[in-house]
């Protein structure tokens, strides 16, 4: 009966120093704004629940060690449609207002830098943006994905490679409302003329499902060997799908947009099927890109069925996040958000890092399919 009493109130002690612990740990608020809202017809179900998951993995992963230097994290997950980008701007001024810490901003660079602009004084990282003006927002706004330029400067070496034995020319079709598919097209510009591949023309549109008449006549007039798409998964798409009877030997030729082979409306898109092309991505297969940080590796060694193993460039790029605040917290031991914002400019390029370098992945078949990656 005595033992029984003793192993009850070491128990209970126990129980009540856990509790303690806990209240004394510093809540840090950590708000998630992504493009993903549920009646968003550019983005699927499965995206953000993907989206979601890997919030709940990387904090479990990041747990213990985020409570032994005092800290845990308080997430707030904000999604909103992707044809009201200026919710970027509105979501994060009300997060600045309320004290967050750090905000997880959107993949597209036009809805991160509006973002930046609405909360100033807040650091933050985007997911995927890419585009110059995101890079140079440096120190206090980062990004996970490598520049639009370094992206182009390999899309351009790899379609000279893979149109050996052709005159090297191309076509560019730009979304125009789109700041990294503009950005990307202008760099490509840049170093296609450094290597040799010329240039025919230009066609921009706008909108998520645009007239491709005037692309299909530019195309019909200049008959190019490649035709450049730097757009979102879904206008690359229609686009290739509205090319692709008349013109079945293009090559087309993608940045960090078209998605892969589990996310995007590119992989498996009708009357796709016949045409080949080649995109750049800031983001190796997921499994590959575990293997590439400690959080990411921790993940592969784990047993625990609830973690969740990202199948996506955004839930990987949040696994890295994560493991970067706990970095930033453990390392510079912040007391209020001012502090952490700080340690952030100090420390943001070494924690913040995208390890993974430029991937480059092959279309054939309807499929989107990893080749290699250049660092």
């Amino acid at each position: 009966m005595k033992a029984t009493i003793l192993f009850l109130s070491i128990l209970l002690s126990s129980n009540i120093a856990t509790a303690s612990e806990q209240s004394k740990l510093i809540s840090v608020p950590v708000v998630f704004l992504e493009a993903l809202a549920p009646r968003d017809t550019t983005s699927s179900e499965r995206f953000q629940k993907e989206y979601e998951g890997a919030i709940t993995t990387a904090k479990a992963l990041a747990k213990s060690e985020l409570t032994k230097c005092g800290y845990s994290i308080s997430e707030q997950t904000v999604f909103y449609d992707a044809s009201d980008s200026l919710q970027a701007l509105e979501r994060a001024k009300k997060a600045e207002s309320e004290g967050a810490w750090l905000l997880v901003g959107p993949r597209r660079s036009n809805h991160f830098l509006l973002l930046a602009k609405g909360a100033p004084n807040t650091a933050s990282v985007s997911t995927m943006a890419s585009s110059r003006e995101v890079a140079e927002l440096a120190p206090s706004h980062l990004t996970m994905a490598p520049s639009n330029d370094e992206m182009a400067r390999i899309a351009a070496i790899d379609t000279k490679d893979r149109i050996k034995g052709k005159e090297a020319t191309y076509l560019s079709a730009i979304s125009e409302d789109c700041l990294m598919c503009v950005d990307f097209a202008e760099s490509f510009d840049r170093h296609a003329k450094q290597i040799g591949i010329k240039k025919l023309g230009e066609v921009k549109f706008v909108g998520e499902s645009p007239d491709f008449a005037a692309l299909k006549a530019a195309v019909s007039k200049h008959q190019p060997t490649v035709v450049l798409l730097p757009n979102y998964s879904k206008v690359s798409a229609q686009a290739m799908a509205n090319l692709a009877t008349n013109h079945p030997d293009l090559l087309y030729v993608g940045g960090d947009g078209w998605g892969d082979s589990s996310f995007g409306f590119v992989q498996n898109s009708p009357n796709v099927e016949r045409v080949r092309g080649l995109t750049v991505r800031g983001f190796p297969p997921a499994d590959r890109g575990l293997e590439m940080f400690p959080l990411g590796k921790s993940l592969l060694k784990s047993s625990d069925a609830s973690l969740q193993k990202p199948g996506s460039g955004s839930a990987l790029a949040i696994l890295r996040i994560i493991e970067g605040v706990k970095d930033t917290l453990c390392t510079a031991r912040p007391k209020t958000n001012s502090d952490f914002r700080s340690a952030f400019m100090k420390m943001g390029r070494k924690n913040f890092m995208p390890p993974w370098g430029v991937s480059i992945y092959t279309l054939a078949g309807g499929q989107i399919r990893y080749d290699k990656t250049r660092r």
